[in-house]
C-alpha cells in the first residue's frame, strides 16, 4: 500500500531530476509546503542527492563558480544559505529531540575514528555514538537534522571520491559556491557584532543515549574537550556567574559550537600516510579511498577564512557574561593546538613551489590576532590605515596569546629558514613570500615579546642569567601537548639561530645582486628591440621574460629582497646581529642563473620574432641539453596545413584555408601556366601567387610497420594565410575606423587598400628582371616538376 511518506519522496526524486535552478525553485516550494511528518522522509533523500553520498557527485558545488555559472551560483548560494530552504527544513525537524539521522563513523577524520576503535569518546561525541552489537565497535552516530546537514557539509570538503574526480582542478576551483557557503556560515553562526544568531529557536533537549562506551580518561581528554563547559550546556543547570538558567543560554551557542567543533575536525586534520594502516578494522573504515596528504587550494583558503573568523570572533568579546561571550572566551585556547598541528605538518610536507604562499598566508593570519579586532574599517586604498592594522599598538593585550602559542611563532619560523635557504628567491613569488614573512616579525613589539616569552624557559633563562616569568608553566604545557617531552626547543634568539640568520642574509644578497642584474639585462633587450617587435607586444601582450614572468614583477623582486634582507637585521639586532658580520666581499650574483634566464626568455622572444614572419613556419621550443636551452623547430609540411599560431584566427584560417584549396584544385593548369610565363602578365601572377614548394612526408607507424618517407613537390598556389592574423584584422579595423572619422565608407577604404596593393604589385612585377631575387628558371623548373596536360 502506497503511504504518504512514498509519494512525497517520489514527488522529491522526480524534482532532483529537473534543471539546478528549476529543482531549487519546486524543492523550495515544497518544503514550505509539506508537514513535518512528510518532511522528515525528505531531509536524508536531500542530503544524499546534494553532496552525492550515493553517487560521490551531488549538486557541484565545487565546480559550479560565479564567472561560469552565474544563475546557478545564485540559486544554490540562496537555496543552502543560513536562512534559506535547507536550514529552515532543520529547523521544522529540530524540535523534534527523537528525530535522529545516522551519519556513518567511516566519514570522520581518521584520528577520530582511530580513538573511537581504541574505546576513546571525544566529549563531543558521546552523546552521538550508536554501537553495533555484532562487533562491539561504534558505526553510526546519530544526530540532529542540523548536525547532519553539518557534518555532511564539512565532510564534502574532504570526501576523498571528489579530490580523485578533481585533481585536474585542485589549484582554480576555489571561487566556488561550497567556498561562498562555508564563509556565509562562519559569518552567521560566529557573529562578530555580538548579534545573536537567527533564526533564534527555543530550547534544544538532546536525547542521551541510554548506555554509553568506555569514556576517556583525564589524560586523553586534554586535546580533545568540547569548547565549553559541561555544566554550559547542560540544559537543567544554572550559570554560575550570571545566574541565568541554561535552559535558555543553550540556543545561543550549541549551533555555533557544533560549526567550530565540526570544521575543526575535518578540515584541520593532517593525514600523513604512516597513519593509513592496513591493519585498521575494515568495518570502520570501508572501502573509501585514502586523502591526498596535500590539501586543494580550496581546502588552504578556508582553513584560513577559519582561523581569521574564530580570531575575529573571539576579539569580538564584550564581558557580558553570556553563553556566547564564554564560548567567544575559551574558542581560541580550545583550537590553537590543533591549528598549530596542521599548519606544521602542512609546512612540511608542502612541495617547493609558488603554491606554497597559501600555507604559509594561513599561518601568518594565525600569528597576528591584532589584525582581526573590531571597530575600525579599512579599505585597500587607504595604505597607511592598512599599514597601520597590521601592527602592534598595544602589547599587554597580546602577550597572552604569544606565550600561549610560542612554538606557532619560533618553531614554524625555524621549519621555514632552511626552505628559504634551498628555494629560487630570485623568482618573484617566492621573495614575496619572504618579504611576507620578515614584516609580519619585524613590527613593532613581536620580537621583544617573543625574547622576553622565551626567556621563560628554563634552559634559556639559565643562559641568559634570568629567571622564570609568569608563562612559564604555560609554555611548559604547549611544549609537552604539541610536540612530547622529548622535545629540544631552540631559542629564536640563541646564537644557533643567529649564525644561520647571517648565512641565510649572505643568500639574500646573492639572490638581490643576481634579480638586479636580471632587470637590467632585461631592460638593456628591452630597449634595443625593433619597432615591429614593439607593435607585436602592443597587440600580444606585454613583455615577457621568462616562464610568463612580467619585467614589472621583476623589478619588484630586488625590492622585496632588500627589504626582506634589513627587516631581519632589525628582527635579530635584538640578539645582537650586526650588519658587520655579513660576508660582503665574497657575495656575488649567480651569473650561471642568469644566463639560464636570459637564455629562455630568448626563447620566447625567437618565438615572437619567428610569428611575425609567416615565411619560417616553425617555432622555438625550450630544451635541456648542455647549456642549450631552446632550439628552432621547422615545420615541415604543407605551409598551408601547419598548426594555427596563437596570433591567428582558426575559424579564418579554416575559412580561407578551403576557398583557396577549391580554387587551386580547379584553376591548378591555369595558374601554373600564367606563373610560368615569361612576359608582364607571368610576372604579375608570380607577385601574387606563392611559388611551388618542396614537402617532405616523414615516416609514419603502420600496424605492418613504418611507411615510407618521401618528397612531393606542390605547384604554384593561392593563399590567403596572412590575412587571418589578428594583426591584419586590427589594422584593418583601424584604418577603417579611421576614414568613417573623416568622412569616407568603409568601401572607399577597402577600393583604396586594393588599388595600394595592385600598384604594389605591379612595381615588384615591372622590377623583377633587375631583382637579384627573380627566378631566372622558373619555366624550366615548373616544367620539370609537373605535367602539363
Amino acid at each position: 500500500m502506497t503511504t504518504s511518506a512514498d509519494v512525497v519522496t517520489g514527488r522529491v526524486q522526480a524534482y532532483l531530476t529537473l534543471p539546478l535552478v528549476q529543482r531549487c525553485r519546486e524543492l523550495a516550494l515544497l518544503i514550505d509546503a509539506l508537514s513535518t511528518t512528510e518532511l522528515q522522509h525528505v531531509f536524508p533523500v536531500l542530503i544524499n542527492s546534494i553532496f552525492g553520498i550515493s553517487d560521490n557527485v551531488g549538486w557541484g558545488l565545487h565546480t559550479i563558480s560565479l564567472k561560469k555559472y552565474p544563475q546557478e551560483y545564485e540559486v544554490l548560494c540562496n537555496f543552502l544559505s543560513p536562512q534559506g530552504p535547507i536550514f529552515s527544513l532543520c529547523y521544522k525537524l529540530l524540535p523534534d529531540c527523537y528525530l535522529k539521522y545516522n551519519f556513518p563513523v567511516s566519514y570522520l577524520p581518521s584520528k577520530i575514528r582511530h580513538m573511537l576503535e581504541e574505546g576513546i569518546i571525544p566529549p563531543f561525541y558521546s552523546d552521538k555514538l550508536r554501537e553495533d552489537h555484532s562487533i562491539r565497535l561504534p558505526t553510526v552516530l546519530s544526530m540532529n537534522p542540523f548536525e547532519y546537514y553539518i557534518f555532511h557539509f564539512a565532510y564534502h570538503l574532504t570526501n576523498p571520491w571528489l579530490q580523485i574526480q578533481q585533481q585536474d582542478n585542485v589549484w582554480i576551483n576555489w571561487e566556488t559556491v561550497y567556498v561562498e557557503l562555508a564563509n556565509c556560515y562562519l559569518f552567521h553562526f560566529l557573529p562578530r557584532d555580538n548579534s545573536p544568531v537567527l533564526p533564534i529557536i527555543g530550547p534544544y533537549v538532546k536525547k542521551t543515549p541510554p548506555r554509553k562506551l568506555m569514556q576517556a580518561t583525564d589524560t586523553k581528554r586534554l586535546q580533545t574537550t568540547r569548547l565549553l563547559r559541561t555544566t554550559i550546556l547542560s540544559p537543567n543547570s544554572t550559570s554560575p556567574n550570571t545566574g541565568v538558567p541554561q535552559q535558555q543560554c543553550l540556543p545561543q551557542v550549541w549551533r555555533s559550537e557544533t560549526i567550530v567543533q565540526v570544521f575543526l575536525d575535518f578540515w584541520l586534520e593532517y593525514t600523513e600516510e604512516e597513519q593509513f594502516s592496513p591493519t585498521r578494522s575494515p568495518q570502520i573504515t570501508g572501502s573509501i579511498p585514502r586523502r591526498h596528504s596535500i590539501h586543494t587550494g580550496e581546502h588552504i583558503r578556508l582553513v584560513r577564512t577559519f582561523i581569521k573568523t574564530l580570531h575575529e570572533f573571539a576579539n569580538s568579546s564584550i564581558g557580558d557574561r553570556s553563553a556566547m561571550d564564554e564560548l567567544k572566551r575559551v574558542i581560541l585556547p580550545s583550537v590553537q593546538g590543533k591549528i598549530y598541528t596542521f599548519l606544521r605538518k602542512a609546512i612540511h610536507h608542502w612541495p617547493l613551489d609558488s603554491s606554497f604562499r597559501l600555507i604559509l598566508e594561513a599561518w601568518l593570519s594565525f600569528i597576528q590576532p591584532w589584525r582581526y579586532v573590531q571597530g575600525v574599517v579599512y579599505t585597500k586604498q587607504e595604505k597607511a590605515e592598512e599599514e597601520e592594522k597590521g601592527k602592534i599598538h598595544d602589547p599587554n593585550r597580546w602577550v597572552s596569546f604569544v606565550a600561549n602559542n610560542l612554538l606557532a611563532y619560533t618553531a614554524i619560523f625555524h621549519q621555514l629558514l632552511p626552505r628559504f635557504m634551498r628555494t629560487d628567491l630570485v623568482a618573484p613569488k617566492n621573495a614575496h613570500m619572504l618579504f611576507r614573512v620578515t614584516k609580519v616579525f619585524s613590527q613593532p613589539h613581536l620580537a621583544k615579546i617573543l625574547l622576553e616569552v622565551e626567556s621563560c624557559i628554563d634552559d634559556v633563562a639559565s643562559t641568559r642569567n634570568r629567571t622564570t616569568n609568569q608563562w612559564t608553566g604555560t609554555v611548559r604545557q604547549q611544549i609537552v601537548e604539541l610536540e612530547g617531552p622529548s622535545y629540544q626547543y631552540i631559542p629564536m634568539f640563541s646564537q644557533a639561530t643567529v649564525s644561520q640568520i647571517v648565512s641565510f642574509l649572505g643568500t639574500i644578497k646573492q639572490a638581490h645582486l643576481t634579480a638586479t642584474s636580471l632587470v637590467e639585462a632585461l631592460e638593456k633587450r628591452r630597449t634595443g628591440r625593433r619597432f615591429l617587435m614593439s607593435l607585436w607586444e602592443f597587440f600580444n601582450g606585454e613583455d615577457t621574460s621568462s616562464d610568463d614572468i612580467s619585467l614589472d614583477e621583476r623589478k619588484r623582486v630586488p625590492v622585496f629582497l632588500a627589504n626582506a634582507q634589513q627587516q631581519l637585521i632589525d628582527i635579530f639586532q635584538v640578539g645582537q646581529v650586526n650588519v658587520e658580520d655579513l660576508p660582503q666581499s665574497t657575495i656575488v650574483a649567480d651569473q650561471e642563473y642568469h644566463e639560464s634566464i636570459l637564455s629562455t626568455s630568448f626563447c620566447h622572444q625567437s618565438h615572437m620574432d619567428s610569428s611575425l614572419d609567416s615565411t619560417r613556419p616553425g617555432v622555438y621550443v625550450p630544451i635541456q641539453e648542455g647549456r642549450q636551452n631552446c632550439r628552432y623547430i621547422e615545420y615541415l609540411g604543407d605551409p598551408e596545413l601547419q598548426p594555427v599560431r596563437s596570433y591567428e584566427s582558426a575559424f579564418l584560417v579554416r575559412l580561407f584555408y578551403q576557398l583557396c584549396d577549391y580554387v587551386n584544385t580547379k584553376y591548378q593548369h591555369e595558374l601554373m601556366e600564367a606563373y610560368s610565363r615569361q612576359d608582364f602578365l607571368g610576372r604579375v601572377t608570380r607577385q601574387i601567387l606563392k611559388p611551388p614548394t618542396k614537402v617532405v612526408y616523414l615516416p609514419k607507424r603502420t600496424s605492418s610497420g613504418f611507411s615510407s618517407g618521401y618528397e612531393k613537390r606542390l605547384p604554384p598556389h593561392i593563399s590567403l594565410r596572412s590575412i587571418a592574423s589578428y594583426n591584419f584584422i586590427i589594422s584593418i579595423t583601424i584604418g577603417m575606423f579611421f576614414f568613417w572619422l573623416i568622412g569616407y565608407g568603409t568601401t572607399a577604404f577597402l577600393a583604396l587598400l586594393f588599388f595600394t596593393w595592385m600598384f604594389y604589385v605591379l612595381i615588384k612585377a615591372i622590377c623583377e628582371p633587375w631583382s637579384n631575387r627573380a627566378n631566372m628558371n622558373t619555366s624550366s623548373m615548373i616544367s620539370e616538376a609537373f605535367d602539363v596536360q
